[in-house]
């Protein structure tokens, strides 16, 4: 009679012995997923100088030693806001000009000889976001263009899909715009990592609104510039011309204010297992010097230890750290980011 026992007590130990090697295999499986798409950048974005418009350009003259700069400085990511529309939105079949997409080339290539990655924005598409219908094939042309162009280039080239869409690309239009998107990338860059955000500027409370394909190669982007009235105090353009000299102290309402909305991004994350970047953040000069300091250098903090990566606002211009006049920067923003 014990044999049967014996029998039965061994079947149960090689069961036990199988369910424990599928679950540790699960794991590791797990564990190496999470690994490969948790990729920390620390970057700085180049603003005001490709996303100008093409008739208009702002402040900021783009310049290719700016890649060594921001290399030299500690940065190991930049991101390149560029206005591709207005290179292609009034031409046959939207075809971007040949000599500008020239340009984009040498800076892109600029960036990898000094191994950066590099976060290639589509940024300011203004007229899509009043009229997405009308603009809706240039949208998906542009990316075409920009897919086949790039295909061969190496992994550190990375695509953002629209900056801040918002007005009248929201919601479920713009989750089949970026879906679409991303369908016609992924036939010439299968597994190029892309960038997408929620609309409303990339806000944080639109997170719940945005719907993601099923594909494993996506980032996803927010933007952050709380309080505005502090970031953006004396800009007439973003609605806070008569604040100054506000100050931010760093006391810990205001940290756990920081803490409370990265809280929201990173439930979200998990739920929808993808990494997130931090895309813009940034407080304007007209803010109290030693007050900037303190907000950049808490906002850069808990977004890494949340485990967000993270792109300041910006190179040169109206937030800017570096002074492409004399090449150097302001060390003690710099410390903030890159201590």
């Amino acid at each position: 009679m014990t044999k049967p026992k014996n029998r039965q007590r061994k079947n149960r130990i090689i069961l036990f012995t199988l369910l424990c090697s599928l679950l540790l295999l699960s794991l590791l499986l797990y564990y190496q997923h999470k690994e490969r798409k948790q990729v920390m950048f620390r970057s700085i974005n180049i603003g005001n100088a490709l996303d100008a418009p093409r008739d208009n350009p702002w402040d900021v003259t783009m310049k290719a030693e700016y890649f060594k700069a921001i290399k030299n400085a500690g940065f190991d990511t930049v991101r390149l806001p560029v206005r591709f529309s207005d290179y292609g939105k009034n031409a046959p079949n939207y075809e971007l000009d040949a000599s500008f997409m020239e340009q984009i080339d040498s800076y892109i290539k600029e960036a990898l000889e000094n191994n950066l990655t590099i976060i290639l924005d589509f940024h300011h598409f203004d007229e899509i976001m009043q009229n997405p219908e009308q603009y809706h094939d240039c949208f998906i042309k542009i990316w075409e263009q920009l897919s086949v162009r790039y295909q061969d280039y190496p992994s550190k080239l990375i695509f953002e899909i629209l900056n801040e869409p918002k007005d009248n690309l929201q919601g479920e239009l713009w989750n089949t715009y970026l879906a679409e998107a991303i369908s016609v990338i992924r036939k010439t860059n299968p597994d190029r990592q892309i960038m997408v955000g929620p609309d409303n500027y990339y806000s944080i409370d639109r997170l719940e609104a945005l719907r993601l394909p099923d594909d494993p190669n996506l980032i996803v982007s927010f933007h952050y510039y709380e309080p505005s009235n502090f970031t953006f105090q004396s800009n007439p353009y973003l609605g806070f011309p008569d604040v100054h000299n506000l100050d931010w102290n760093g006391d810990a309402n205001e940290q756990n204010h920081i803490k409370m909305r990265f809280t929201l991004v990173k439930k979200w994350a998990d739920e929808h297992d993808v990494p997130i970047y931090l895309g813009e953040f940034g407080a304007n000069k007209q803010a109290p010097y030693e007050s900037r300091l303190r907000w950049t250098e808490e906002v850069r903090k808990q977004a890494e230890d949340f485990g967000f990566s993270w792109g300041y606002w910006e190179l040169a211009s109206h937030f800017g750290i570096y002074d492409p006049k004399t090449g150097e920067w302001d060390e003690n923003m710099l410390r903030t980011l890159l201590p």
